[in-house]
């Protein structure tokens, strides 16, 4: 039998729907596997690993011993040693064959909004001091900064696609039109399609923003994840394109756009792309930093587009750029919103 052979069994010996044949397999499974899965770990470790499991699933089966019927409680009285051995074998194949970064169920105490199966999700934590990278079943990448924990279904369903974020990571997501891509993370909603984004958790007042890298993603307030809720309350909600990101405040439920601290080029092509200029006046040359970083960039005097500028700016980060081209025709800029401002008197 194979691991999820052996995990379907054992989800209907806990259920109580193992005809004889199929508790005589489990048995002789236990039987020829626990001395061989164990080879890989120590002493202590087999003996801190066994202790710990079985401490979790008999507090687990004291629980269900409580809610359930006495001929119910009879039969996980009956079954308790025989699931605690098998859930020991699960857990040490995880170790020997995945290694400590193995999957672990979501704990039962936790507020889950992925609508999943119970027995179908999952949850990874990073206790590492560096980022992990983990992949998902649709080949989207999701990569956790240290501390941080995702959940997340073994198989995704046909019509989306549900991750619960709680920290900071980088979202790399699998284009799929048919399968929008939802994350939940804290009171906020990021759904996409197809594109690369970031979230993170500020640590001045637990707000929580979204910074979009490529592709196009809207936030939105999760008014499930509000305890008292007021039908004339409309969600409130942003789209964001490349370098833009949204700040959300959930005391007072404001979001806040804005530009990221260090734009980067929002396409493959505009990383091949030069941006050398010979005389060119600032109207054409505004028009390529945004194609290059998909910022809007906007002149308050019609006569600075007038303005020519000549120079290499292809290496410069953008407000590096912006500094040299406004400082050649005695202009400056500012950020307004998820704009950009550049001021001047302009040229005759």
């Amino acid at each position: 039998m194979n691991i999820k052979e052996i995990q379907a069994l054992l989800l209907k010996y806990q259920n109580g729907q193992c005809s004889e044949e199929e508790v005589a397999k489990i048995h002789y499974w236990y039987e020829n596997l626990h001395e061989d899965s164990t080879s890989g770990l120590s002493g202590a470790e087999r003996e801190n690993m066994e202790s710990r499991i079985l401490d979790h699933l008999m507090a687990e089966i004291r629980e269900d011993k409580l809610q359930e019927t006495k001929p119910v409680r009879s039969l996980w009285q009956r079954a308790a040693p025989y699931l605690s051995a098998a859930a020991v074998i699960i857990a040490i194949c995880g170790y020997v064959f995945f290694g400590k970064t193995a999957l672990n169920p979501v704990a039962k105490s936790e507020q889950i909004l992925v609508q999943a199966p119970a027995d179908q999700l999952f949850t990874q934590q990073n206790h590492s001091s560096v980022t992990r990278k983990i992949m998902l079943e649709d080949g989207s990448a999701v990569t956790l900064t240290s501390g941080s924990k995702i959940i997340y279904p073994k198989k995704f369903p046909k019509d989306k696609r549900e991750v619960q974020l709680m920290g900071d990571a980088f979202f790399e997501i699998t284009k799929n039109p048919d399968k929008p891509f939802f994350v939940y993370s804290g009171k906020l909603v990021t759904r996409v399609l197809g594109t690369s984004f970031r979230i993170k958790t500020n640590s001045e007042g637990q707000a929580l923003e979204v910074e979009v890298v490529t592709g196009k993603v809207s936030v939105f307030e999760n008014n499930d994840s509000f305890a008292e809720k007021s039908p004339d309350h409309q969600s409130n909600g942003v789209v964001l394109t490349p370098n833009q990101r949204v700040t959300y405040f959930p005391e007072s439920r404001h979001l806040m756009t804005g530009l990221v601290v260090a734009p980067v080029k929002a396409s493959i092509n505009a990383d091949e792309s030069r941006l050398v200029f010979n005389n060119i006046v600032m109207g054409s040359i505004v028009e390529a930093l945004h194609k290059t970083y998909g910022i809007e960039i906007v002149f308050a005097n019609d006569r600075l587009a007038e303005c020519t500028f000549t120079g290499d700016i292809t290496d410069l980060p953008l407000y590096e750029k912006l500094d040299l081209v406004c400082g050649s025709i005695g202009a400056d800029y500012e950020i307004k919103g998820t704009r950009i401002l550049i001021n001047g008197r302009g040229c005759e």
